[in-house]
């Protein structure tokens, strides 16, 4: 099975099917986890460990989309040039359409999980 992705914020006119593979479950969650580790750096990093973490993150959300969207060598320059939050954008998208989530579950489950970080106290959140 495939899904369909809208890429066209890279100027890319027809939907990219992407398999619904292991293979690419399992980028999936090695990007999830990437991205989680910069989330989950204590409050008392150094600047440089925190540039360090993002710097690396970034490189790998532009592998993970140029990899599962086998994006060519212009469409690879696009992706470079989109904003961050673009770019945090279309991985939402490849990421909820391939575990075939909502937009709407996606958004009641990170409200949820905000609420409850809110209710801990900072002993727990750490």
């Amino acid at each position: 099975m495939t899904v369909k992705i809208d890429a066209g914020v890279l100027g890319i006119k027809t939907p990219i099917e992407v398999k619904e593979s292991n293979r690419n479950f399992q980028k999936i969650l090695v990007i999830q986890k990437t991205m989680l580790k910069v989330e989950a750096l204590p409050d008392d990093v150094s600047d440089v460990e925190a540039l360090d973490a993002s710097m690396q993150v970034n490189e790998e959300m532009i592998k993970f989309l140029v990899d599962i969207l086998r994006l060519n060598e212009k469409q690879t320059d696009a992706l470079w040039d989109l904003t961050t939050e673009e770019t945090a954008d279309l991985i939402g998208t490849v990421i909820m359409q391939i575990q075939h989530q909502e937009p709407k579950e996606v958004a009641q489950a990170q409200e949820k999980a905000a609420q409850e970080d809110a209710n801990l106290t900072e002993s727990e959140k750490k």
